[in-house]
């Protein structure tokens, strides 16, 4: 047995090793990651009520609206007035709260929102 056999039997034996820890680890990981992953709870008012980051009026013009999720990661969009046939909206001014009614085509249809909290 020379020094090729010797080098060749050192790389099975790491191979072995490191396919044995491998199997080892990934209960452990399993466990670890069951205990410290917490779960996403989205508070629905969240995923639908923002703040206008520019006010919108009537005439066609464009706002936008930002949100702001549980994990405290923002999103802002293009935000129109959503026109209702009661309680018509003629303009919404800048840092006011506002309820997203829907998307389309990227950008937010909104209405006035007054919180309760």
């Amino acid at each position: 047995m020379g020094r090729t056999g010797i080098v060749l039997i050192i790389i099975i034996a790491v191979i072995i090793i490191a396919l044995l820890l491998t199997v080892l680890f990934i209960p452990i990981m399993s466990l670890f990651n069951s205990v410290s992953d917490q779960p996403y709870q989205a508070d629905e008012k969240n995923l639908l009520v923002g703040r206008l980051t520019v006010g919108i009026d009537d005439n066609g013009a464009v706002g936008e609206v930002m949100t702001e999720f549980v994990n405290e990661s923002r999103k802002t969009l293009p935000a129109r007035i959503y026109h209702q046939k009661q309680h018509p909206v003629t303009s919404i001014s800048k840092n006011e709260e506002v309820l997203i009614i829907e998307v389309l085509n990227g950008v937010a249809y909104v209405i006035p929102y007054q919180s309760k909290f």
